[in-house]
């Protein structure tokens, strides 16, 4: 008789040498910086191996619906996606030593949009990143999407500066640190302590953060009229 595997042994089951790192780009639309952050997510295929390597007999379904075009419903032809007013859908059921899971899942473009049109290469995307979710249930790989449904308006209390505020800042110090030819952390350090701030940095509220912006602002306008001077003045020797 075969052994099964419980749930707690495949979801401390070491996948990592598995998991591939996506880096993705943006731009800071206040400040205009390129910043960057990573994805990590199992591979398809080494999800399939690992299955199959727990119970050789492991099936995947990949649920289909009827096609809808302008022309109606057409229930006789089946295609591997849900239309619907708000947007597309795969459906995949893992099935593991007799114990299925079921994952829902939208199409969506890299910026995790809904996707108008979907072409059947965007289709078929989704449907791999579904059997993967699926097979997540069972435990393989569930912890990559540890927090993945906090909500998207999360945010600091009202009298509290954002992220995009803290970036800001960040921004300016860098800029000072660059005029006076010393590192942004000291500059941080130096206006904290000039505003008698003993708190955590990413906790500063609203009043604090004008208050160093303004005094930042202030800082790089005399130094650049500094640097200006001196400019003129050995251009003059």
């Amino acid at each position: 008789m075969s052994y099964t595997p419980t749930f707690e042994e495949l979801y401390t089951k070491d996948i990592s040498k598995h998991v591939e790192k996506l880096k993705k780009t943006y731009e800071d639309k206040k400040t205009g910086q390129q910043k960057s952050f990573e994805l990590s997510y199992l591979s398809w295929a080494y999800g399939w191996r690992e299955m199959k390597r727990i119970d050789p007999n492991a099936t995947e379904t990949i649920h289909e619906f009827p096609l809808v075009t302008n022309n109606g419903v057409f229930e006789s032809v089946k295609v591997p996606y849900l239309m619907t007013p708000q947007g597309y859908f795969v459906k995949d059921t893992v099935t593991i030593n007799g114990r299925s899971e079921t994952e829902i899942l939208p199409v969506l473009d890299s910026g995790n949009k809904p996707i108008k049109n979907p072409s059947s290469f965007q289709i078929n995307t989704s449907l791999k990143r579904c059997f993967v979710k699926a097979l997540a249930k069972h435990g393989i790989g569930l912890y990559l999407y540890v927090g993945e449904d906090l909500p998207e308006d999360i945010s600091k209390p009202i009298n509290q500066a954002d992220l995009e505020q803290l970036e800001e800042l960040e921004y300016l110090f860098e800029e000072i640190a660059q005029l006076k030819n010393i590192s942004a952390k000291t500059v941080k350090n130096q206006l904290l302590a000039k505003k008698e701030y003993a708190g955590k940095f990413e906790d500063i509220s609203m009043l604090m953060y004008e208050e160093l912006r303004a005094l930042s602002i202030k800082q790089i306008e005399k130094l650049n009229k500094e640097k200006a001077e001196k400019e003129a003045e050995e251009k003059a020797k």
